[in-house]
């Protein structure tokens, strides 16, 4: 893997990096955001810095409690993208030693069999895949490690590998473990099949310990399970679905096609598992099957194992099961490290025992395995094969063949070993090469860093208090993260539900697992208290909008947003109540905030007509221009202005999409890229005159504040009746507030945000977030590592 990181010029090596998809958009901002809290001793626990505010330990059990992040302290933050990148090769490493121990350890043999099938682990096409998961390859690692201590824990009682690598990979990551902990009930079962086990005190006493420890390593790491366990009903994904009706994605045939070389790994939708190990494991399944040192009970147990594990893959139900009662948003068959690991097995145990084979049985495999793969090549048709899979596929199977008939022709047993370690590592470099590890230009995903850093330094000199930020050239939701400021946008898995949905009823771009500050209008930045805006480019009419040059660096300019709301401001009951979310669109919700709140419509509809794909209009008054494209199909839109045009992608999650400021008499016409949609749409001009009288009325009923850090705020305000002290903090029962020093319950504001009940008249407010299940975790884990020891 180093020397691929090396041919492609990953820096130090040149100016590229191994950032791709998650790892791009979430894994190193949020590692960033680690190491900035752990170098300055920051709360673990909350974070200002992505999305308005986030549980952050729910956040650290998803993505970053590997114990490995923690040495992240050590190294500079203009460095954490090649600690990431670097980490991913020394745990790919690890899987590689752990299954290598595994092996030694379960055939209680020595030997360079365990090179050989261990590297088919660490390099396989789960591997070639998910690399760049850098926070599942803890569980890869420790999985062999996991499997061994089952096994000495059921043959010789001793439980503390079985234990404490169990809890490290449910603490590491509790998603992939929950697959782990599935099969391993599996493999229990199995073993006690094997073993022919039929006394009841001998299997009661087997399951007590199983049952005992397994569930000790899940309380041993209470302190991140059960805070993630609250956490995650707060988000998206809480509800179940389970399937209603029994679905097959495609066939055995299909799936086995899958273990050959040089194969794209599917990480969209498609489901397709990636079970590459080496053509040598396909060389070799048919030996194991066939050879009569193996029992045939094994054989059964493993056939049954392999059946299995394509029907996971294939049917939706089982698939549903695999991945904690969800379907898997891309990234499919997580699971399929576990079947590759079987695989490897079955491989190891026929390699040490392939004196039995028969040069017959050698000749059987390969004509068995060239049909298989001459089959294929009529049968398959997906874009995933290209024509010369099958042609290097054959090459590798002859070459194997060709070094175990030798062998059984004469040649010495280590040179054969060494020549299959040697052609094996040639095979699993090319297809890791070829299937894995693109890269991205260091430099721009890096851009602009040093120029923001500086002026976010310059500024928190001038400005103590508490504000957001945006950047017009952010390169993730999560920038916030990535380059410390205070933000409102988030991509994570962790993400709440309610403000997701909160952002797109606003206009705002949202999913599932994000929602971003794209297509926000001049009152949602007031309402998010977005104070400063860092641009590349002077703003249009910045006067009118509010927006004043503070300073710059480079390309880089700083403007204040002097329309911004403070953090936390009063609003009556009457107010909250008159809030529409399900308006219709989002500039009539917004209108229902600006009527609520004793103004006029923010927005004003502009008419135009539709001709098909297009739709015209012409600009009547100068102001900012919105449009709401009411047709959720179109994905894509071009926005054709005079003198320049504007692309909107993603179009379908419903956001506002913003052509700036417009002088009268413009004519724009707006094009749908989606073939086959209409391009049916509102145009809205937006009123900074309402803003204005908005802000000023809030600003007068704002929360003075007097600290603030992650995790605690702390402030005075004056409350001339009842009301609801709002707060721009999404809502989380971790938030425990005092009013006057007495504890008082908190409320959901606007269908998404920490709202505080309060009478008339003076009152001192202190909040304080400690997550759900936090101190309760940390006594779980406590006591289960007392009674284990």
């Amino acid at each position: 893997m180093l020397l691929i990181f090396i041919v492609k010029g990953i820096f130090p090596f040149g100016q590229e990096s191994f950032l791709r998809t998650d790892l791009y958009h979430q894994y190193a901002p949020f590692l960033r955001e680690f190491q900035a809290k752990l170098q300055s001793f920051s709360s673990l626990n909350y974070s200002f810095n992505i999305g308005l505010g986030v549980n952050f330990t729910s956040l650290i059990a998803y993505y970053l409690a590997s114990p490995l992040n923690f040495f992240v302290i050590l190294f500079p933050k203009g460095l954490v993208v090649e600690y990431i990148s670097y980490l991913i090769i020394l745990k790919i490493a690890l899987s590689g030693m752990t299954a290598s121990i595994y092996l030694r350890k379960h055939f209680q043999k020595n030997g360079l069999f365990a090179v050989l099938f261990s590297m088919l682990y660490a390099l396989s096409g789960y591997v070639a895949a998910y690399s760049w998961n850098v926070m599942w390859l803890d569980c890869i690692f420790l999985f062999p490690l996991i499997l061994l201590g089952l096994e000495e824990l059921m043959d010789e009682g001793k439980p503390v590998l079985y234990t404490v690598s169990l809890a490290l990979a449910i603490l590491s990551n509790y998603y992939i473990s929950i697959m782990i902990c599935l099969f391993l009930i599996l493999y229990f079962v199995s073993r006690l099949f094997y073993a022919a086990v039929t006394d009841v005190r001998d299997l009661g006493r087997q399951t007590g310990r199983f049952a005992l420890y397994s569930l000790l390593s899940g309380i041993m790491a209470g302190i991140l399970l059960l805070p993630a366990f609250f956490a995650l009903r707060l988000t998206a994904s809480a509800s179940i679905s389970f399937p209603k009706t029994l679905i097959q994605y495609f066939s055995i045939i299909d799936m086995m096609a899958r273990l050959f070389p040089f194969v794209e790994t599917e990480q969209g939708l498609k489901h397709w598992p990636n079970i590459y190990a080496g053509t040598l494991s396909l060389f070799i399944l048919p030996l194991y099957y066939k050879n009569p040192a193996i029992q045939k009970k094994k054989k059964i147990i493993y056939a049954a194992f392999m059946l299995f594990f394509f029907m996971s893959f294939s049917v939706n139900a089982l698939n549903f099961i695999w991945h904690g009662f969800h379907y898997p948003n891309s990234l499919p068959a997580r699971q399929s490290f576990i079947f590759i690991f079987l695989l490897i097995m079955q491989g190891a145990e026929w390699f040490l025992k392939r004196k039995t084979s028969a040069k017959k049985d050698l000749s059987f495999a390969l004509f068995l395995s060239f049909s298989f793969v001459i089959l294929c090549q009529k049968l398959i048709t997906e874009e995933a094969f290209h024509w010369s899979v099958f042609y290097l596929t054959l090459l590798f199977l002859f070459l194997f063949y060709l070094l175990f008939y030798l062998e059984k022709r004469g040649m010495e047993v280590r040179i054969t070993e060494t020549l299959l370690i040697a052609l094996c590592f040639v095979e699993l470099s090319i297809n890791m090469a070829v299937t894995s590890v693109p890269t991205t230009s260091r430099a721009a995903y890096l851009e602009g860093s040093k120029e923001s850093s500086k002026i976010l330094k310059e500024l928190r000199r001038e400005d103590s208090g508490f504000y957001r930020f945006i950047r017009e050239d952010a390169k993730t939701k999560d920038d916030g993260a990535l380059m410390q400021y205070h933000s409102a946008s988030v991509f994570s898995s962790t993400a709440y539900g309610d403000m997701s949905d909160w952002y797109t009823e606003l206009g705002m771009e949202a999913s599932t697992n994000a929602y971003s500050i794209n297509g926000a209008s001049p009152l949602m930045k007031s309402l998010l208290g977005i104070k400063y805006e860092i641009l590349k480019k002077e703003p249009k009419h910045a006067e009118d909008k509010g927006l004043s040059y503070l300073s710059g660096v480079g390309e880089y300019r700083l403007y204040e947003n002097h329309f911004a709301l403070p953090l936390a401001y009063l609003l009556s009951k009457k107010e909250l109540d008159t809030f529409d979310l399900h308006a219709g669109n989002p500039a009539l919700v917004q209108n229902s905030i600006s009527t609520a709140l004793g103004a006029e419509d923010i927005f004003t509809t502009i008419l135009g007509k539709m001709d098909s794909s297009s739709y015209y209009f012409t600009v009547e008054k100068s102001s900012e221009i919105y449009v709401y494209v009411n047709n959720d199909k179109v994905k894509e839109v071009k926005a054709i202005l005079p003198g320049d045009e504007k692309n909107f992608e993603h179009v379908d999650r419903g956001y506002f999409l913003s052509l700036g400021y417009l002088e009268a008499g413009t004519e724009v016409e707006l094009k749908s890229l989606t073939t086959g949609e209409n391009m049916d749409a509102t145009v809205y001009s937006f009123s900074y005159e309402v803003l204005g009288e908005i802000t000023d009325m809030l600003s007068g009923r704002a929360m003075e504040l007097d600290k603030w850090r992650d995790g605690y705020v702390k402030g005075k305000i004056t409350a001339g009746s009842d009301a609801v002290l709002f707060t721009s903090i999404p809502y989380d029962p971790g938030w425990k507030v005092k009013v006057d020093g007495k504890r008082i319950e908190t409320e959901k504001s606007f269908s998404a945000f920490l709202g505080i009940p309060l009478t008339a008249g003076d009152h001192e407010i202190e909040m304080r977030f400690v997550p759900e299940g936090y101190y309760l975790g940390i006594l779980f884990s406590i006591g289960a590592i007392l009674f284990f020891v």
